[in-house]
């Protein structure tokens, strides 16, 4: 594993703690009426394909820039079909809880996407000394 991948992993893990913490706090006090089941599987759910999309992507930018292209479009795409279809199917299961299950995957994913769309630009940025090849 290279130590791109193992940097991400780590900060990726210490997001996850974080908003987990979070979440518990508000989830056990402030927003005790509004706890339910599926957070901890929306929070490993979206955790685990962001890690796995943004490895996938790294891996291919350094083939050349067509390959980083496609594979982070193809990244994005089966990432919310995943998505989608887990809020499908919890939604089939337990729909009691719908409004609340839809914010916090809302938030959920915004912060994952943005955290990802982040470490990615530092990666691209950091490997303009040795661009991308064509």
């Amino acid at each position: 594993m290279s130590s791109i991948a193992r940097k991400f992993i780590f900060k990726i893990i210490v997001l996850t703690l974080f908003i987990s913490g979070v979440a518990s706090l508000l989830f056990s006090s402030v927003l005790q009426a509004y706890q339910f089941k599926a957070f901890p599987y929306q929070i490993l759910l979206i955790a685990f394909a962001t890690t796995v999309g943004h490895l996938l992507v790294v891996r291919a930018s350094k083939l050349n820039t067509l390959k980083f292209s496609n594979a982070f479009m193809i990244s994005v795409t089966l990432k919310l079909f995943i998505y989608i279809l887990f809020m499908l199917i919890y939604l089939w299961i337990d729909h009691s809880q719908v409004v609340i299950f839809g914010i916090t995957f809302f938030l959920l994913y915004l912060s994952y996407t943005i955290f990802e769309v982040a470490e990615i630009l530092k990666y691209v940025k950091k490997s303009n000394n040795t661009p991308l090849k064509n």
